[in-house]
């Protein structure tokens, strides 16, 4: 029984959930460095690279499931900007290189902030796993057996323990976080997906969009079917339009009028503007205009969307959304928590 008992510790620590490396003589935990990736032999590829590499390697538009399997024997690094311990960010961390100002999602499994906190150092082995292309937004996952999906995650401890390590918990600093107001957000491109940002000065807007978003914001989805202030039916006996124009929430959970006694979980879209009327061009989100989307299951779901017209400071995960041709491009935002809202 013992000897069991040792060998499922040992286990643990092999996968980094223990904070010691030796049953018998625990040590502190000894943060990995690029040395020991070189002294194996790997060769270091920035974010950057990795994310054009890409993008010339599959010839793929923005839209397309592509995958590109890394056979080399290389590796990346960067420093933690998301967490998922508010139930917003799911399976997921994205890693940000501060010289080279690139970010990438790296697909794992929940419960990431244990282990990999804001401001943690991950090197990650690429040997034997896929970059990924979903909807314009490129990522580092597993082969996925979905031909609808061009990655997967990587959820098993023992995949998890091969290719990804923990380095140096530096902290999050004020270089970690783009800052963009109305006088620059212009600036911002594709180069700056999966970076954290702070839209300073940015208005909720409530209503119809001039661009090729269907639905009124805010606005709210599940099973394939989005709700909003004109939608029939309700959620918990209150109606849709009287929920929306009431105090909308960042996501919705509830039973639906006629679903019995199950609860669903809808997303919630929310706009942010810099230029509300400007229309855009050919079905595109122009310049400005960004979609906060928020899972059912974030803790903070059910606290009101700033109202129509505050003016508030956002900081969120810069995110993009196509359809499979590439066309309808929204810009999405993803919260790490419901505090990096503030009114001004």
């Amino acid at each position: 029984m013992k000897s069991i008992y040792k060998l499922i510790l040992l286990s643990w620590v092999v996968l980094g959930v223990s904070c010691y490396n030796d049953y018998d003589d625990p040590q502190p935990d000894q943060p990995y460095t690029d040395a020991d990736f070189k002294a194996e032999g790997l060769d270091y590829i920035s974010i950057k690279e990795l994310k054009s590499t890409f993008w010339s390697e599959t010839g793929a538009g923005t839209g397309a499931v592509a995958s590109l399997p890394i056979t080399e024997p290389l590796y990346t690094r960067g420093k933690v900007i998301t967490t998922d311990r508010y139930g917003s960010i799911y399976k997921s961390v994205f890693l940000y290189d501060e010289k080279t100002e690139s970010a990438i999602e790296l697909k794992l499994n929940s419960g990431n902030y244990v282990f990999y906190a804001p401001g943690r150092e991950l090197f990650v082995k690429l040997q034997g796993l896929v970059l990924g292309n979903y909807r314009g937004m490129v990522s580092i996952g597993a082969a996925s057996g979905n031909n609808e999906y061009s990655n997967d995650n990587i959820e098993l401890p023992v995949m998890i323990a091969e290719h990804v390590f923990r380095g140096e918990q530096i902290g999050m600093s004020k270089a970690d976080t783009l800052v963009v107001n109305s006088s620059n957000y212009k600036s911002l491109s594709d180069d700056d997906l999966g970076r954290l940002v702070r839209f300073e000065g940015v208005t909720s807007t409530f209503g119809k969009a001039p661009w090729g978003y269907k639905n009124n914001f805010p606005n709210y989805f599940a099973n394939q079917t989005s709700y909003d202030v004109t939608s029939e039916g309700g959620l918990d006996g209150v109606s849709w339009t009287d929920f929306i124009q009431g105090t909308p929430t960042w996501a919705a959970m509830g039973k639906m009028d006629g679903a019995g006694v199950t609860s669903t979980y809808f997303y919630g879209s929310a706009w942010f503007s810099y230029n509300p009327t400007d229309a855009g061009a050919d079905s595109n989100a122009p310049a400005g205009n960004y979609v906060v989307r928020t899972s059912g299951y974030a803790h903070f779901r059910d606290e009101a969307i700033p109202a129509d017209g505050s003016v508030v400071d956002l900081t969120a995960i810069y995110v993009k959304y196509t359809n499979s041709s590439g066309r309808y491009v929204t810009y999405q935002l993803t919260l790490n928590d419901g505090a990096d809202v503030v009114v001004k």
